[in-house]
């Protein structure tokens, strides 16, 4: 199993490495890494609000501040 996230909703999930759809949107756009190249491991666990990645600081969970 490896981490993937869905470009379309957003969610984390442990998926199999043929795996193409998001299990709760069904959209085929899965990633397996972010921009960056870091792997998603870490974000399997964490349940925070906000969510950024430890490598770049690409936001991947939570509001942007035009939002709020």
């Amino acid at each position: 199993m490896i981490a993937k996230r869905c470009a379309t909703c957003g969610r984390f999930g442990a998926y199999e490495e043929a795996d193409a759809f998001c299990i709760g949107c069904g959209h085929d756009s899965l990633a397996d890494a972010c921009d960056c190249g870091r792997t998603f491991e870490y974000a399997l666990t964490d349940d925070a609000d906000e969510l950024h990645c430890p490598r770049c600081g690409y936001r991947l969970r939570g509001r942007t501040p035009e939002v709020e």
